[in-house]
């Protein structure tokens, strides 16, 4: 059975809990990209929204000029220690896919709406099931919080060791290593395109890290709406235990069986365009995630084992391998939780219906299950399924690469 999906050109909706939990997560992502991706108006001052429009406009080239300041590096230095060259080898490249990542979505945020709109509102009017929603509430939070203490941690973490480096030493204050200045130039105008670099790193991972956060806002909300689905089959049987005669509550279980089914539909709508408009983020994930795991092993293999350098390679390590599990286990769950429906439709309660409404109901149940048993899965390429599994493959990967190498 085919569900058409009809959204309205003016949203309407009743406030729930998923609703409340998108408008703060856009209205967080709005002030690190300036992207509004709620279908909604955000609940921020209307002054505050003229502005930061305009200035995020200026981020954005400054975003910019920090990616073409850092693949400039590859030509204007020249003397680098395999330190700086494995750092400089880290940082460009994975600029680039983050930020390709957020240009995606970016580009995508009329689907990114829609969508939104269709967990949120569409599916909770259908039906919903407040425990499962609040559970989704507080997972949601849970991970974006611990997805902002991880990417910002690391960059406010390099900016002290390495102003702690160029106090305490003689170096320079270089986080990331730029077209200009040189590493050895020292003067006031260096050092002030140093800090200023920091500063535009700092609103790079804003505009990146907050897409993070929607994109984890909406497979969160996937993967419990399939939990809300099991839940809405298997309250199905309770209708036989309700006052009216049988024919009255065979007719009611029919109805509600093809109600399920519709959700069912839209649910796996859902779930294609959470693919569509989230895909190459999971897919740059992966990339950015090898990479960074490939060069911290060489940086590991070939630095002075200092505390200050082995400390920065493990929190580095760290962040990429939590990151890149908090996605790939959030997509390991939607097909999780899918994997059950199936059970949830045979325990539903058909085997009350009798005569007629039996054979009709067996013939719903039946082409529900059928659907329910394919394989809901959310790729990285098209063709990598992301789950527990993938993750361990891709971090034996990282490490085969690196025994290729070396």
């Amino acid at each position: 059975m085919k569900f058409n999906k009809i959204i309205p050109k003016k949203y309407k909706y009743k406030t729930n809990d998923t609703v409340l939990l998108f408008h703060k997560i856009c209205n967080i992502v709005y002030v690190g990209c300036g992207t509004n991706f709620m279908f909604d108006n955000l609940k921020l001052p209307d002054r505050f929204i003229r502005v930061f429009s305009y200035v995020s406009k200026v981020f954005e080239a400054l975003t910019i000029a920090l990616i073409l300041s850092e693949w400039g590096a590859f030509f204007t230095h020249k003397n680098l220690t395999i330190m700086q060259k494995t750092d400089l080898v880290l940082y460009a490249p994975t600029s680039v896919t983050l930020y390709a990542m957020y240009l995606n979505a970016v580009f995508r945020k009329e689907q990114i709406k829609e969508l939104g709109y269709t967990l949120a509102v569409t599916l909770k009017e259908m039906f919903s099931d407040g425990a499962t929603e609040r559970l989704m509430v507080k997972k949601t939070w849970r991970f974006v919080t611990a997805m902002a203490v991880l990417v910002f941690g690391l960059v406010i973490s390099t900016g002290i060791d390495t102003g702690y480096r160029a106090i305490t030493t003689n170096a320079t204050f270089t986080t990331m290593i730029p077209a200009w200045p040189m590493l050895e130039d020292r003067s006031t105008a260096a050092g002030i395109c140093r800090i200023a670099h920091y500063v535009v790193w700092l609103i790079f991972v804003s505009r990146v890290g907050s897409m993070y956060f929607i994109i984890l806002a909406v497979a969160i909300s996937l993967q419990h709406q399939f939990r809300i689905l099991h839940e809405y089959f298997l309250s199905l049987g309770s209708i036989f235990d309700g006052e009216g005669s049988y024919e009255e509550k065979e007719r009611k279980y029919e109805e509600a069986v093809v109600h399920g089914i519709k959700m069912h539909s839209l649910t796996l709508w859902c779930t294609n365009e959470t693919q569509v408009t989230c895909g190459l983020a999971f897919s740059m994930q992966v990339v950015t995630n090898v990479l960074s795991l490939v060069l911290l092993m060489v940086q590991w293999m070939n630095m002075e084992r200092t505390f200050a350098n082995a400390l920065h390679v493990v929190l580095f390590a760290c962040v990429m391998l939590i990151g890149t599990g908090i996605f790939m286990w959030n997509a390991g769950d939607i097909t999780f939780e899918a994997a059950k429906l199936p059970t949830a439709i045979f325990h539903s309660g058909w085997y009350h219906c009798r005569g007629e409404s039996s054979v009709r109901v067996r013939k719903l149940v039946t082409i529900a299950m059928r659907r329910a048993q394919d394989r809901v899965v959310i790729k990285g390429f098209g063709i990598m399924e992301l789950s527990y599994e993938s993750y361990i493959s891709i971090v034996k990967s990282s490490y085969s690469v690196f025994s290729v190498m070396y």
